[in-house]
Order: C-alpha cells, then sequence, then structure tokens
C-alpha cells in the first residue's frame, strides 16, 4: 500500500470510526441501564426475534443493487439505479410484512399476543432497507460525514425512546419502538442530505433495465446469499426458543448484540471505505496486498479484544445488571471466538463483489446454513443441554469464517493467476 493511499483509507475509516464509535457508546451505555433497570432476559428473546426477523429481510432489501451504486462512476447512471433500489425495497418490506404475519400468527404467545408488531413491520423493514441504500449512496459519494452523523443520531434517538418505554413500563415493546424511531431518525437525516446535495434524473426505463442487467449477479447470487446469511442468527434464536426457553435465549441474544456492538464500531466503519477503495483498484495484485495488509491489523485487534474479554470476572456483569443476567458474561466468552472471526472475514468480505464470485460465495452460503443446522439440532438431540449446543455452534461459526478468508485468498491469487496467464 502507497503512503498517500494508507492516509486517505485511514482519515475515511476514521471519520466513520469516530461516528461508529459515539453512535456504539450511546447504544452501549442505553443497554446497560435499560437491563438494569427495565427488561429481563425474557423480554429480550421477542426483541431480538423482531429485529433479526427484520434484518433478514432488510439486508436484501434492494436485492443488494445497493452494492452496484458503489461501482457506479456516472451520476446519471447512480441516480437511476438508485431509483430502481428504492422500487425493490418497497415491494420487499410488503413480501417480508405478509412473511412476518405468518409467523406472527403462529408463534403468536412468543410475542404476548402484539397485534402492533404486524403494522411495524413491514415499516421496519423498509425503513432498515433505505438505511442500507442510503449508505451505500454516500459511500460512493465519499461523504462518510454524514454516515456518522446518522448513525450517531439513531442511536441517540432510539436510546432516549427505549429509555422512555422502559419508565412507562413498555416491556420488549419500549425496545422494538425505540430501536424503529431510531432508525426513522437516521433515514431522515440522510433524505435530507440527499435533497441538499444531490438531483433526481428524469426516469429512463431502458436505463433502469441495462442497469438491472448490468448488476444482476447481486440478484441472482448475493441476495439469496444474504438471506441465508442473514437467516442464521434468527434460526439459531428461534431453535433455542424451542428448545431451551426465553431466558436462555434472551441471554445469548443480548451477548450477541452487546458484541455486535462492539463489531459494528469497527467492521461497518472499516468494509464501507474498504468497498469503495477495491472498486476503484484495477490491479489485483495491489488489492491482494491491501487485503493482506488490514487482514493481519483485524487479526491484531480480534485476539486483543478476546484475551480483554476473557479478563473480565463474570460477577462483574451481575453486579452491574442484576442477579437476571449472571449468565452473561459466561456467554459472552464462549461467543466471543465465533464473532472475532466473523468480524474478520465481514470486513473483507466485499473483495468477493470485487472479484464478481457472487454464485460461488452464494453455494459457499448454502453450505454455511446447512452446517449450522447439523451442528445445532445434532447436538441438541445427542446430548440435550444449551450450554454443549451453544459451544457446539460456536466452533461451527468460528471454523465456518477461517474457510470464508481462506477462499477470498484462494480467489484472489487464482484470479491473479488468470491476469498474468492473460
Amino acid at each position: 500500500m502507497k503512503k498517500k493511499e494508507s492516509k486517505s483509507f485511514l482519515v475515511h475509516v476514521t471519520t466513520l470510526f469516530t461516528g461508529s464509535f459515539f453512535a456504539q457508546l450511546i447504544s452501549f451505555a442505553a443497554l446497560i441501564i435499560l437491563q438494569r433497570l427495565f427488561y429481563t432476559p425474557e423480554d429480550y428473546a421477542p426483541f431480538r426475534l423482531f429485529f433479526e426477523f427484520t434484518a433478514v429481510f432488510s439486508s436484501v432489501g434492494a436485492l443488494r443493487l445497493e452494492s452496484g451504486l458503489v461501482l457506479e462512476r456516472e451520476d446519471y447512471n447512480a441516480i437511476t439505479l438508485l431509483r430502481v433500489c428504492i422500487k425493490i425495497c418497497v415491494l420487499i418490506s410488503i413480501i417480508g410484512g405478509v412473511v412476518f404475519t405468518s409467523y406472527f400468527l403462529n408463534e403468536i404467545e412468543v410475542f404476548n399476543h402484539q397485534y402492533a408488531l404486524i403494522v411495524i413491520m413491514p415499516f421496519s423493514i423498509f425503513i432498515n432497507g433505505m438505511i442500507q441504500i442510503a449508505q451505500s449512496w454516500f459511500t460512493r459519494k465519499s461523504s462518510y460525514i454524514t454516515i456518522s452523523k446518522s448513525k450517531v443520531i439513531q442511536s441517540s434517538t432510539a436510546g432516549f425512546f427505549q429509555l422512555s418505554g422502559g419508565f412507562l413500563g413498555w416491556s420488549y415493546i419500549g425496545l422494538i419502538l425505540g430501536r424503529f424511531l431510531g432508525l426513522t431518525a437516521g433515514f431522515i437525516q440522510y433524505a435530507i442530505s440527499f435533497y441538499k446535495s444531490s438531483t433526481w434524473n428524469k426516469r429512463d426505463k431502458l436505463l433502469e433495465k441495462k442497469l438491472i442487467q448490468k448488476h444482476q449477479k447481486f440478484i441472482w447470487f448475493t441476495t439469496p446469499g444474504i438471506f441465508l446469511g442473514n437467516s442464521i442468527n434468527l434460526i439459531i434464536l428461534i431453535l433455542f426458543t424451542r428448545f431451551y426457553g426465553d431466558i436462555f435465549t434472551g441471554l445469548t441474544a443480548a451477548s450477541l448484540q452487546y458484541l455486535g456492538l462492539v463489531i459494528m464500531l469497527f467492521s461497518s466503519s472499516f468494509a464501507q471505505v474498504y468497498y469503495n477503495e477495491i472498486s476503484k483498484m484495477q490491479n489485483i495484485s495491489n488489492i491482494k496486498k491491501i487485503h493482506t495488509y488490514w487482514l493481519k491489523r483485524l487479526l491484531i485487534i480480534s485476539v486483543l479484544g478476546i484475551l480483554i474479554l476473557w479478563t473480565i470476572p463474570n460477577d462483574w456483569v451481575t453486579f452491574i445488571l442484576g442477579y437476571e443476567w449472571k449468565n452473561l458474561m459466561e456467554i459472552i466468552k464462549i461467543i466471543s471466538p465465533w464473532m472475532a472471526m466473523m468480524f474478520i472475514a465481514s470486513s473483507l468480505s466485499f473483495v468477493f463483489i470485487r472479484l464478481e464470485k457472487q454464485k460461488e460465495i452464494f453455494f459457499f452460503d448454502i453450505f454455511h446454513l446447512v452446517l449450522i443446522l447439523i451442528s445445532l439440532l445434532s447436538s441438541h438431540f445427542l446430548v440435550n443441554d444449551k450450554w454443549i449446543t451453544l459451544y457446539f455452534v460456536t466452533a461451527t461459526q468460528f471454523l465456518f469464517y477461517v474457510l470464508s478468508v481462506v477462499i477470498g485468498y484462494f480467489f484472489l491469487n487464482r484470479t491473479i493467476k488468470k491476469t498474468n496467464l492473460g
């Protein structure tokens, strides 16, 4: 990596990191207060189920065509593609709402007969999906300050309304509404910034078709792959709820959320800049160099993070959050290798898009889903112990993400070899 490129990269990452840091700090502080004063592990089970369900559909809200926004250099083309993304997002939100309604009616007791969730779900999917589209748009523009501002607004607004819901005794509904209102506030910030900096062009149906065809790999391979990948956490929580009850599921969900906040602090800041940078590079050897450069540093961060976590006494959590959360730190320590490896793999995962390996990664994601189902179900039915099952799932996830990093290098080396031969 050249010094100039490295400096520019670090400036962009630092800009996003600063926004993410304050956003995650607010979320972290709010989460501790919420768990200490208002909410139990049982409350977290339906809350996380709701938003994992939201995440599954919103992650494919535009059929991953928003990734194409970063690749488009012409503003006219990018605006046209943006219009397509928004239309698709509306459609996916409706479909997601219908699917959730079906699931809700079958699992009505899990959600304590809160029918308002049926109404909230499609809007939650839409707002979440639009935020992802907006992030891709402003990443393309290298407007990382806008992204940082939106993240802070999301966290502070969500924290305020979730705490308000706690004081009003709204149980997990307060958590859901707070999160939804936070996302809405963040989206409004994006909409205002877009209105100030960009102009809509006239609709061009022919160009829309050409752009969809150009980026069709995102639709046919990346979308189902992402859908399967994001379904895994939802499946884990659903099966944990069925097998081990709301308390253990709630503790697992809260553990995933705590570590997820830390991972998002680093991964989201890094990945957005990383994708924008490598999308501009024509020389694959240079991509491999920057890939290796950051892999080493992400590994160091991950190992240090795990070591720090493992030194924290479990009793500290009980002291801070209360007796109901006494097993939280133990679960966090168990799943930390899984989450650390996921952090590394997800941060560098855009290399597959840059190398146009969406088809190959789709089949790899199918393998991931099958692997986790085998691991979870076999450990449960053979041993029927929640802790052993959690260890099995953690080991499976860790090995999968290690394999993901290895495959990334395999594709890089193969592409370089083909280029040299050509």
